[in-house]
């Protein structure tokens, strides 16, 4: 069913360009994502092999375990849009253009669900330190192992319903449209009923609100933590002024100081890494109707995009690094 509400935003006519010579995104795309492929397959295995293979596991063993899945999976699901970039001549074989516009809606479906996931384990890891940090009593008692998996089960289901419209307006306007093209993902809502039509806009909006909540809640959750650990030291420095006065320390106070440190690390990689794609979303929906309120040629737009993606992949690719780096202990 067309629907004709749909307007375009008079911008000036953006100057002809050769289509056939690669942009400045091309080799942003073409160059780092390889590289970053290759750090997120080998860091996430790494992870999982240690962390699986540990027998006094824990809760911090969840959280990591799932975030190193989900990672895995948002990177891998990328090379499924950078093959057509560096191999071109395969998108023109038809039987091969038809796989690869019947996967697009699962692929868009499985790639938002697991950066959700992803992010939204992150900030229950944050909160979750910063309770064992301020209780560690009571955090010892009410937390264990089953109810890490619990809550990690709650975080799947919403990032699975949070991202169901992409598979469901994909698929329904193929099915009216057996023409639709990868490349103009813009006609996709000239087939849609006008509720899907009307989920597809809150959706946009809803995903750029969801990043921002998500930046402000990580953002939030370091910054608390860093406030509670730099109390700690200063506590722990006046209460025991010289070295041989101080208690030893064991080993969960070692892993869950490590803990600590690699949850602070990620939030810290986090907000650093994202800032760039939530504001490219920004300007993407500015510059697109119903808003219309900020001009951006397709040329700068495309380049920003590029730069956004990669930031968006070292997020959920240098987990590898900051493990290392803070993790002095398996969790006991």
């Amino acid at each position: 069913m067309n629907n004709d509400s749909i307007t375009s935003c008079n911008w000036p006519v953006e100057p002809a360009t050769n289509e056939t010579l690669p942009g400045p995104d091309y080799y942003v795309k073409a160059i780092l994502f390889p590289i970053i492929l290759a750090i997120n397959t080998v860091g996430n295995f790494l992870i999982l092999v240690v962390l699986g293979t540990d027998k006094n596991k824990t809760s911090v063993h969840v959280y990591l375990i799932s975030v190193a899945c989900f990672d895995l999976s948002v990177v891998w699901l990328e090379l499924y849009t950078y093959l057509p970039l560096v191999l071109p001549d395969q998108v023109k074989d038809e039987t091969y253009l038809r796989n690869f516009i019947n996967f697009y809606g699962a692929q868009t479906f499985w790639q938002n669900t697991s950066m959700q996931a992803s992010n939204w384990t992150l900030i229950v890891f944050g909160l979750e330190r910063l309770y064992a940090t301020i209780r560690p009593l009571q955090f010892r008692t009410a937390m264990s192992i089953r109810r890490a998996i619990y809550l990690e089960l709650v975080v799947v289901m919403l990032a699975v319903l949070s991202n169901l419209k992409y598979p469901i307006s994909w698929y329904y306007a193929l099915q009216h449209s057996p023409d639709l093209a990868l490349q103009d993902l813009a006609a996709e809502a000239q087939y849609l009923t006008p509720g899907l039509f009307g989920w597809e806009n809150v959706q946009n909006k809803a995903d750029i609100g969801i990043q921002i909540a998500n930046w402000i809640a990580i953002f939030t959750i370091d910054c608390c933590l860093l406030t509670v650990l730099h109390r700690h030291l200063e506590t722990r420095k006046t209460l025991f002024h010289a070295p041989e006065r101080a208690p030893a320390v064991s080993r969960s106070s070692q892993s869950s100081g490590s803990a600590l440190r690699l949850v602070i690390a990620c939030s810290a990689l986090y907000v650093f890494t994202m800032a760039l794609p939530i504001t490219c979303s920004i300007l993407f929906i500015a510059n697109e109707p119903p808003h219309c309120s900020y001009s951006i040629t397709t040329k700068t737009l495309d380049l920003l995009s590029g730069l956004g993606t990669m930031s968006l992949l070292v997020n959920y690719s240098a987990g590898i690094f900051l493990y290392c780096l803070t993790w002095k202990r398996s969790p006991r």
